[in-house]
């Protein structure tokens, strides 16, 4: 019996056509769920940066963004530091700045959190571009569609000017260049993932790890971790060395 003849007798049982159907719509891909600024999300960056008046060598690092609902990290493997960010339903944002060679970290309240407190700051942190500077840029070409819809843009200013690609299904940065006076810095997506398994399993551990309030260091004083912190400067005036798109320190003293 051929498959057309097959197909004729489930249609002439309603019950059958509707179990065939169902079946059907089950198996179609579930892109719709997947694509959207909501979705759990694993971005791999490299950025190199470099100062176009000096013949030094480029300098590149890793950064690794990751989203899941009202959280946001930002991972440096070099630096063995991952900030997670997260904001209330008052909007309200607070930092746990964890080293994840000791499985320890350090919790920042919103009022310790100064310079990243409004739509645009959090913006900034979960797509590494603030939506005023996507405002302020031209669209100069929009390819694809649905997920793999990207769009391009452009700004130039007096001693300033950028490239963007974006990837606006999932408001997420593709590339980006920049170029500042004599400072270039070269944003490049080299992966990415929206496996939920996976996401759930990276803030999960950071869930385990000790965590010391930054407003009881001061009491805290005879712990080796936080002494050695303090000594090395990544508690209280902290950087990752990393910059985001607008040039700000991420993991830099602006935090708090």
């Amino acid at each position: 019996m051929t498959f057309a003849t097959r197909f004729k007798l489930i249609l002439n049982r309603p019950k059958a056509a509707m179990l065939f159907i169902g079946a059907l719509i089950t198996a179609l891909p579930t892109h719709a769920e997947e694509c959207n600024p909501n979705t759990p999300i694993s971005a791999h960056y490299q950025v190199t940066s470099r100062n176009t008046a000096q013949s030094e060598k480029p300098a590149t690092k890793q950064l690794i963004l990751w989203r899941q609902k009202n959280s946001v990290a930002e991972q440096f493997p070099a630096k063995g530091i991952t900030e997670i960010w997260e904001r209330n339903h008052s909007n309200s944002i607070k930092l746990n700045r964890y080293f994840d060679a000791y499985q320890r970290g350090i919790e920042y309240s919103p009022s310790e959190v100064k310079d990243v407190n409004g739509n645009d700051d959090w913006s900034m942190k979960t797509q590494l571009v603030a939506d005023s500077l996507l405002q302020k840029m031209s669209l100069s070409n929009r390819e694809g569609s649905g997920c793999d819809r990207e769009e391009s843009y452009l700004l130039a200013e007096k001693n300033y000017t950028a490239t963007l690609v974006w990837l606006p299904a999932y408001r997420l940065v593709k590339s980006y260049h920049m170029q500042s006076g004599s400072r270039e810095q070269v944003w490049t997506l080299n992966k990415m993932t929206t496996d939920k398994n996976s996401i759930n399993h990276f803030f999960k551990q950071y869930s385990d790890y000790k965590t010391t309030d930054y407003a009881d260091i001061g009491d805290s004083e005879s712990d080796p971790f936080l002494r050695k912190m303090i000594r090395l400067g990544f508690i209280e005036h902290g950087s990752s060395g990393m910059y985001d798109t607008q040039g700000n320190d991420i993991g830099g003293e602006h935090h708090h």
